[in-house]
This record gives C-alpha cells, structure tokens and sequence, in this order.
C-alpha cells in the first residue's frame, strides 16, 4: 500500500513525472482518509512551446500556456494547493514570475 510520502524527509523526487488524474493518484494511496497539500516548487519555462511546467508533488507534472512574455533569466515558482474538504476535488495553482503574481487556475479537478 502506498502511503503519501513524507516531503520533509524524502524531498520531492519521489514525485511521478506523469500526468495524473486525481482518482488514479488517490488510487494509489487506498488507506487515504484526508490529504490537505500546499507547497510552492520551482517552474521553467520552455520558450519554444511557451509553457511554464511544474510537477506537482504526488500528482505529477503540470504546464500551462504562459500569460505573457517571459524573459529566460527570469525566477519561476508555482505555488499549489489542494482543494475540496477532506479529499481533494482539485488542485488550484498560483505561477510567480519574480515574485509577482502572473497567473492563477485549476490544473488537476475542479475548485
């Protein structure tokens, strides 16, 4: 049975690097009664597709179009949170382009 890791220990390369829907990654963790997830991980932009991607701790990789122009020295961080009462129904996304707020949205489930 897999548990949801301990972040603070393991740190996030245990994260798969697939896309996951929230019911597969809940599958995964069958003794999961309550989950409540907020971090802010690093981004990078690929200037050739114009996405910032993220990988989001337990479910996996994530990329949205970019809103506006992004320098390629420019510091990226998408802050996440899980959403929902005691099982998350999604995972709500805040992108920082230095430390500004450019972009906010659902990436996984509904909010």
């Amino acid at each position: 049975m897999a548990e949801v890791p301990n972040f603070s220990v393991s740190g996030f390369e245990h994260t798969a690097s697939n896309p996951k829907t929230l019911q597969s990654a809940h599958a995964q963790m069958p003794r999961l009664h309550a989950l409540n997830l907020s971090a802010c991980v690093g981004a990078r932009y690929d200037s050739a597709t114009n996405k910032i991607c993220f990988t989001v701790p337990i479910y996996g990789d994530a990329c949205i179009t970019a809103p506006m122009s992004i320098p390629l020295d420019a510091g990226l961080k998408a802050c996440i949170q899980t959403c929902g009462a005691l099982i998350p129904t999604g995972v709500k996304v805040t992108i920082y382009l230095n430390d500004n707020a450019v972009w906010n949205g659902v990436v996984f489930g509904s909010c």
